[in-house]
């Protein structure tokens, strides 16, 4: 009975930790001066063990931020040792190939002591607008042109904070301001996770946390093997195309599933490009392993044991695997992609199982002026998810990525732009028994009448829609142009003249089986609701 109680009582203080998870997240979403942060959830955060292992993450947060920061922790340490770390003391970083695969996102780390001891670490990341260089584009030829970046450092030591760090951030920003506010709440919220995390364990009684890190992470290994079981043992390979920057990207997988692990290699992708689009391999290992996990695990929590049954190799200096000092600011349109082509492999081991394929890559939408009223406003459009086997995809949905876009009102607020319109594109998901996502238009413009510029750093699919699974049709592909007919094909820069508008059609995605399955009530039921045009329905009655 008592062995049912402990387990009972483990599982509870488990729940407890994400929740003290969840409270560091909302503290950095009440306290962060971005908008892309305070209302699009662009962060993660997490505790971790004493030997700075991933215990619990947040609910809110993204794959790429969070399982980047699982070993981010233990890379940092390798710098700082535990044995050099005073109460009081905080550890950050913005090295791309330490933290999330870019200089704008800085991870900052915290010791939680507990009677001169280090029983756990509290860690979170965020979006830093801007930190100087070229801005975020796709345009630098390295990273050194990117911006600033800071190797590991203490951002406080003790009750003293690193002002000279501060000041190097705010000098090189064009919003310094909000940069300097930005990585205080980080540190602020780790502050308040570290609180939390000590309350909790005052309230239980313990004096560190390892019976609970051994109880989770044994738990977790255990449903994993069991989860990754379900697809069969086996060799499975898949590749994918993207724009790519100056020619097309070719993505490669080689998938070896046995005896309740996952090895993929990534190796045979493109090289590393000129521009800004290369990935590092953090990047790539976490949004690779999420798309496994998406489709086998979904119940099991995100830790150390569960994302350790699944290793993402890839040779040196690839696309997906981008050295110092290739340029990485947009590194999520390749990174976005891979849970992608991990689930064409397992659509090969579970024939029917596996919704098609999503937007992909958030567009991320960077505007900036520099005339009368500089400003940086950064914002996301959406896509549509790609259709499920038993249900249509989501529209207008960051899938992989889990973040959602500045609410209108809140990017007028923050900078001197106007959104006229913001609506579903009918017909852009792809046809099948079950509908692909429908992508959205989006048109903005200047409210002060002055010139801006626009990176097309993140626009992908402009050439080819996401694909649809077992017989369903590929989504819209995306298309962007500016109001005076200058159509965007590339991932540049772009002037948007005074008095002009940039319009943003998001692709659609895949459809899931043969759309001349898909029943007569619920197609008419789309026609009603504005999801396809008379067109398109005309059309599928015609084909039946």
């Amino acid at each position: 009975m008592s062995g049912k109680l402990d387990i009972v009582a483990q599982n509870v203080l488990w729940n407890r930790l994400v929740s003290v998870c969840e409270e560091q997240a909302n503290a950095l979403m009440r306290a962060a001066f971005g908008a892309i942060v305070r209302e699009a959830g662009d962060l993660s955060a997490g505790v971790f063990d004493a030997n700075g292992d991933m215990l619990a993450q947040a609910v809110t947060g993204t794959p790429g931020h969070v399982n980047t920061m699982a070993a981010s922790v233990r890379a940092m340490l390798e710098f700082v040792p535990a044995e050099k770390l005073n109460p009081g003391d905080v550890l950050v970083t913005n090295d791309p190939w330490l933290g999330a695969g870019h200089v704008f996102d800085f991870v900052v780390v915290t010791p939680a002591f507990l009677d001169g001891e280090i029983v756990g670490y509290l860690a979170s990341t965020s979006h830093i607008v801007d930190i100087g260089g070229r801005g975020w584009s796709a345009e630098a030829h390295s990273v050194y042109e990117e911006g600033v970046t800071f190797p590991v450092m203490y951002l406080r030591r003790g009750k003293s904070l690193n002002e000279d760090l501060l000041a190097i951030v705010t000098t090189n920003s064009r919003v310094p301001h909000e940069a300097r506010g930005d990585i205080l709440s980080l540190l602020s919220c780790n502050d308040t996770g570290v609180n939390r995390l000590l309350d909790l364990m005052g309230e239980y009684g313990l004096s560190d946390l390892r019976a609970v890190a051994s109880f989770i992470f044994e738990r977790s290994a255990i449903g994993t093997k069991k989860a990754l079981a379900r697809a069969p043992a086996g060799v499975y390979e898949n590749t994918m195309m993207l724009d790519g920057y100056d020619a097309p990207i070719e993505l490669k997988a080689k998938m070896t599933i046995s005896d309740g692990s996952i090895a993929v290699d990534l190796s045979g992708s493109s090289p590393a490009v000129g521009r800004g689009i290369n990935c590092p391999l953090n990047y790539s290992a976490a949004y690779a392993s999420f798309g496994i996990r998406a489709l086998l695990t979904p119940e099991i929590p995100n830790n150390q044991a569960s994302l350790d049954a699944i290793t993402i190799t890839a040779e040196p200096g690839l696309v997906v695997s981008a050295e110092r000092p290739s340029p990485v600011s947009a590194r999520h349109v390749i990174g976005q992609a891979l849970p992608d082509l991990m689930l064409g492999c397992l659509e090969q081991a579970l024939p029917g199982e596996v919704l098609a394929e999503s937007a992909g890559a958030l567009w991320t939408l960077s505007l900036s002026g520099a005339g009368k009223t500089p400003f940086t406003s950064l914002n996301v459009a959406l896509g549509g998810m790609g259709a499920r086997p038993h249900s249509d995809g989501l529209s207008t949905t960051a899938f992989p990525s889990g973040v959602g876009s500045v609410p209108v009102e809140a990017a007028e607020v923050a900078s001197p732009v106007i959104y006229h319109s913001k609506e579903f594109i009918c017909d852009s998901g792809g046809a099948g028994r079950y509908r692909g996502g429908l992508g959205q238009r989006i048109e903005i413009g200047s409210r002060i009448n002055e010139d801006m510029f626009m990176s097309a750093a993140a626009f992908e699919r402009l050439r080819a829609g996401p694909e649809g699974r077992q017989g369903g049709r590929k989504g819209a592909t995306g298309k962007v142009s500016i109001s005076d007919g200058t159509q965007v094909t590339d991932k540049g820069m772009y002037k948007i003249p005074a008095g002009e508008r940039v319009i943003l059609q998001t692709p659609g995605g895949g459809g899931f089986g043969d759309p001349t399955t898909r029943p007569d009530q619920v197609l008419d039921q789309d026609l009603t609701n504005g999801l396809v045009s008379l067109e398109a329905t005309r059309t599928f009655y015609k084909s039946k």
